[in-house]
């Protein structure tokens, strides 16, 4: 496989339905996403958020953790130990709510290697641009993606800012790298 047949996914086989389950960012938390990613300078990284759901479903990022991973400039790579070893830390009760990473430049859009290496179908997954540099506004250029019948969909901006929604409160963040 090249390296350019990583990036091509085939188109999806149904269009997506927005989805109507919001996720509470705390702002905390989306700095200490742009940190952890910005550590790993040019090459791409991984992130986890965790935290609390309600009765709704609707769930708040409180913990932001970097796991131990290998990281390159193309794809960043966290291997099922080490994701085990990011569960065991989370309290009882918080689940998984997204997996995040960063790309070099501004491309956000999942790429099938992105698409197989996504931890889990029930959590969101957000690319960061340029590495995890701050963007101009909150998630401003971030692809955010779920997945919805057998196919990672790329949410618009407009339906990406009714599923994450800025809050307040407190985080907790780890760099296990």
């Amino acid at each position: 496989m090249s390296m350019e047949d990583e990036f091509k996914r085939n188109p999806p086989p149904l269009p997506y339905e927005p989805g109507t389950v919001r996720l509470f960012l705390p702002l905390e938390a989306l700095k200490a996403t742009h940190g952890l990613l910005r550590i790993a300078d040019r090459r791409e990284s991984g992130v986890m958020w965790y935290g609390t759901k309600d009765a709704s479903g609707d769930g708040t990022v409180c913990y932001v953790v970097a796991p131990r991973q290998q990281m390159r400039w193309g794809n960043y790579h966290v291997s099922a130990e080490a994701l085990a070893e990011v569960v065991h830390r989370v309290p009882e009760g918080w689940k998984p709510l997204a997996q995040v990473h960063s790309h070099p430049g501004k491309w956000v859009e999942h790429s099938s290697y992105d698409d197989e290496m996504v931890s889990s179908h029930r959590i969101l997954s957000l690319v960061f641009p340029s590495y995890g540099r701050k963007t101009r506004g909150f998630l401003h250029g971030v692809g955010v993606h779920e997945w919805q019948n057998g196919y990672w969909h790329r949410l618009d901006p407009d339906s990406a800012k009714k599923r994450i929604c800025p809050s307040d409160g407190e985080v907790r963040v780890e760099d296990m790298r």
